[in-house]
């Protein structure tokens, strides 16, 4: 459904240039989850964010490459075609649900307001973004529907976020790091709605996450990004069985296990695989 072929993108910092993306490319089935790990600034968001040209321009550029959907190039696209793939055909959810709603007005308005852009045929939006609250797991959705955004515990925040995203009725949702603000209890019902999901609906979804350890029973594929460029990429028990590069296996062995007793957890050191001081 989605494929990225050799994918570059650039960044212009007080008059210099460097890459943050360099010539990554995989692709996404129907109905696949794929994972794409990697620590913080190996340029995980900004692909995901460069398959609908959502970075802004300057300072960004995207330099080479192509994303497909369903073979037809989203990056020849003008920005009026763009904007009818962006949430209807590949919606995002966020990190933080709390900087992506908008603290000044309720649910009702805003659920309201992405139905109304993407679904024009939807007549009785309110009742259509009750159903997908009650989807996503909101206990009283029509009574939720009336609450801001700061009535909302984290967790309902981001259900609130992924049921704005679903609404859309997308292809592809992407997810970049969905649960790195909340707390463990809560990631886990975060990750088993992914599931839930997943298996319901049928769609594609990409997660971005820096956690190996988040994405056995979920992912379908799993792509290892180091400084912009991606070292691994393969069926998802074949990766965390059996990593090819040892960036992976040292990732892998980053993740803390139960029961491992008491030893000193595993870091990565800065020098490793020729990172330097200055990335």
């Amino acid at each position: 459904m989605l494929e990225v072929r050799d994918l570059i993108v650039k960044f212009i910092s007080e008059n210099e240039e460097f890459t943050a993306v360099d010539s990554v490319s995989f692709a996404v089935g129907d109905g696949e989850t794929l994972a794409v790990v990697g620590e913080s600034g190996s340029g995980k968001s900004v692909t995901a964010l460069a398959l609908t040209r959502l970075l802004p321009e300057p300072p960004a550029r995207i330099a080479g490459g192509d994303v497909l959907l369903d073979g037809d190039s989203l990056l020849s696209k003008s920005a009026d075609g763009l904007r009818r793939v962006r949430g209807r055909q590949i919606a995002y959810i966020f990190q933080d649900p709390a900087t992506s709603l908008n603290p000044v007005f309720s649910i009702d308005e805003q659920l309201g307001e992405t139905l109304r852009r993407h679904r024009p045929d939807v007549k009785k939006t309110r009742d259509e973004a009750i159903y997908w609250l009650d989807q996503v797991g909101i206990v009283e959705p029509a009574k939720r529907i009336r609450d801001y955004p700061f009535q909302l515990s984290g967790g309902m925040q981001q259900r609130v976020m992924i049921a704005m995203a679903l609404c859309t009725r997308p292809k592809i949702l992407v997810a970049d790091e969905p649960t790195t603000a909340l707390d463990v209890t809560v990631q886990k019902q975060v990750l088993d709605l992914f599931r839930s999901l997943k298996e319901r609906f049928a769609m594609s979804i990409i997660l971005i996450t820096h956690n190996f350890g988040i994405i056995r029973g979920l992912a379908d594929k799993v792509a290892v990004m180091y400084r912009g460029k991606l070292l691994e990429f393969g069926e998802c028990g074949a990766v965390l069985e059996n990593p090819k590069h040892p960036y992976t296996r040292a990732l892998i062995d980053c993740v803390p296990r139960l029961g491992a007793g008491l030893h000193r957890l595993k870091t990565i050191e800065r020098s490793a695989f020729g990172m330097t001081d200055d990335r």
